[in-house]
């Protein structure tokens, strides 16, 4: 169960109003080995990103609260918006559907294509990146038809490394090192996932669970599982 409050903002790209949310809490069950927290019924990431239902910019509410320059709003409409497509849902002739709100994996699809394009850090692209995977086991984007789950699982995991391994060098919370390399793991990069397990291992920082995780997952990764 998520609380939130609700405001309206006028998009920074093409001024539509939209209305956004502002979470204040959930409860959690407990917690994934890539660090979902899991939580019953709508869960806090799904109601954190919003998306502009005519020019298709996304993320958070900070996100919506920018001043964006002419320069990029002009370079998101014509470079970014029209390759956000919501392929599941197109109208009767073929066009995407831009009235109603995608689905949360989506949204964070967007959101990350949006933060690059405005310029944010790397780890805050990859942040969001990681989002659109973790929705994948949330309802209602956990619904998917199989071969759809599969293909969307593969895109956000890839992206939500290479960007996670961008911002690395700038990261100073040691946990996300175990981050990176239970992502790798899941997307069956051994060697990688072995080579980051070690480098958050032989470190004093870090949660003491993680710890404790990642001795568990490193076993793993040696035998190549990546369930």
């Amino acid at each position: 169960m998520v609380v939130w409050s609700t405001l309206e903002a006028s998009c920074p790209v093409c001024g539509n109003r939209t209305r956004l949310r502002e979470v204040g809490s959930g409860f959690t069950l407990g917690q994934d080995s890539d660090l979902l927290v899991r939580m019953s019924g709508k869960h806090v990431i799904q109601a954190e990103v919003h998306t502009c239902h005519k020019c298709r910019f996304s993320g958070y509410t900070a996100d919506f609260l920018r001043t964006l320059s002419p320069a990029a709003r002009q370079r998101f409409l014509t470079e970014v918006s029209p390759s956000l497509v919501d392929e599941l849902f197109t109208g009767p002739r073929g066009e995407p559907q831009t009235s109603r709100t995608p689905l949360p994996d989506v949204q964070y699809h967007w959101a990350s294509r949006t933060a690059e394009a405005i310029a944010l850090p790397p780890a805050e692209q990859g942040e969001r990146w990681l989002k659109a995977y973790w929705c994948l086991r949330l309802p209602p984007s956990a619904h998917l038809p199989p071969a759809v789950l599969k293909s969307v699982k593969r895109l956000y995991l890839k992206w939500a490394i290479v960007k996670l391994r961008q911002g690395l060098r700038f990261e100073q919370d040691r946990n996300r090192v175990y981050l990176l390399a239970e992502l790798c793991r899941r997307n069956r990069n051994f060697l990688m996932a072995v080579s980051y397990f070690h480098r958050f291992l032989e470190k004093e920082e870090g949660a003491l669970y993680l710890k404790q995780a990642a001795a568990k997952l490193i076993q793993l990764a040696r035998d190549h599982v990546s369930d």
